[in-house]
């Protein structure tokens, strides 16, 4: 979770009605957010320094509105670079499968 929220964090001062809906739209996870799982990815990011917190208006709507701290920017970097090796493992298992599974149909 912590990684798509630093993201959604880093476009900009946001809150959390609306990263949900941002993470639910990005189908993160497929049974759908849990509201709970991520006001406590904010709190433990609020408690680690990589985002602040403070109250805001939304229209006329109090909310509390988070943005990325310069070492939250430093884990986003740290993220993108186990995400780029991420995809290069999985690039790497998707092209060795469709060459067995190519093998197995002939």
């Amino acid at each position: 979770m912590e990684p798509f929220v630093l993201l959604l964090v880093a476009q900009g001062p946001t809150y959390g009605y609306k990263l949900i809906g941002e993470l639910d739209e990005l189908g993160v996870a497929p049974d759908g957010i849990d509201p709970g799982m991520v006001y406590r990815t904010l709190r433990t990011m609020d408690a680690d320094g990589l985002v602040t917190t403070e109250w805001g208006l939304e229209g006329d709507q109090p909310r509390r509105e988070y943005r990325l701290t310069e070492d939250g920017a430093c884990a986003l970097e740290d993220w993108i670079d186990v995400m780029h090796e991420r995809k290069r493992l999985i690039d790497h298992f998707l092209v060795r499968g469709q060459a067995i599974a190519k093998t197995q149909g002939e």
